[in-house]
């Protein structure tokens, strides 16, 4: 196991009391910085902040909060091993996310998230809480609660800029840095849960840059090809690999691969669900 901080960002209003989605039932065995997405000055006088680390940005959405948060900690050499943007509405208790980052040390995960309750507002279902299962692994994560190696988050810094809203970075960009960094190991950390309070609002916008996130995906994923391109990397990327994480190639194959996974995911839920009926009486 690691002995370096794990560095957890929490994003704010500035305008609503601070962590309110946090319950401090416990003291943190990770650093907090409180990320304030308005761009104005904090007042620390008038409450109590709970906070290692304090910055002020008006941004739009996660990926100029990456870029921020990434510009912060290079500036003032915070060292860490482990770093987490968690967005305002996710409500979580503070002894979870300790055992969350122990379980990630125990099993030396690269890239983690916890899992979503059923009654949060979520886009993908493989995100949503598990009973009985401490981890699954998994091929990527979202960017709604994300947890990041190191060396990982920082490969990205040439990217943030290019998707305000974040999205295409989580689904694209990361398996491919993880292969070429050999940090591999994705998981949900179905021991923790956390809820998602707000709907999910991403699709609906149109940024400053006048993109919406699937536009923005699009030229992370097209980024995300090219890496694997580049002679130094490509032959870590083979066609199989290509066609159904960037889904490059044929198209009908593309398609064929998603039914194969998705009824492969049903015999094998199916028939799990069927072992665990005939244990009962």
């Amino acid at each position: 196991m690691n002995n370096q901080e794990t560095l957890v960002v929490i994003t704010w209003n500035g305008i609503e009391t601070p962590f309110t989605c946090v319950y401090f039932d416990t003291k943190p065995n990770f650093k907090l910085l409180l990320f304030n997405h308005t761009g104005n000055e904090f007042d620390n006088s008038s409450f109590n902040m709970n906070a290692d680390y304090y910055l002020s940005k008006k941004t739009e959405n996660k990926g100029q909060i990456f870029h921020y948060v990434n510009d912060y900690i290079k500036t003032n050499n915070i060292n860490f091993y482990y770093i987490g943007i968690i967005d305002d509405d996710i409500l979580f208790k503070v002894s979870d996310f300790n055992y969350m980052l122990y379980i990630a040390n125990l099993y030396q995960l690269d890239i983690f998230q916890p899992s979503i309750s059923k009654d949060s507002y979520y886009s993908h279902r493989k995100f949503v809480n598990r009973a009985g299962v401490i981890l699954y692994e998994t091929d990527w994560i979202e960017i709604m609660a994300p947890f990041y190696r190191k060396e990982l988050f920082q490969a990205c810094e040439n990217y943030f800029l290019k998707t305000i809203s974040g999205q295409g970075i989580d689904l694209f960009l990361m398996p491919i840095l993880q292969k070429i960094y050999n940090m591999k190991k994705t998981a949900i950390i179905h021991a923790i849960m956390v809820k998602h309070l707000r709907p999910i609002r991403s699709h609906q916008r149109i940024y400053l840059n006048g993109l919406n996130n699937e536009q923005e995906i699009e030229i992370i994923r097209n980024d995300a090809i090219n890496l694997t391109k580049n002679p130094l990397y490509s032959n870590l990327f083979d066609k199989n690999f290509k066609r159904t994480v960037l889904l490059e190639g044929n198209i009908l194959l593309i398609n064929y691969n998603k039914l194969v996974i998705k009824f492969s995911n049903l015999f094998f839920n199916f028939t799990k669900f069927l072992k665990e009926l005939s244990h009962y009486r």
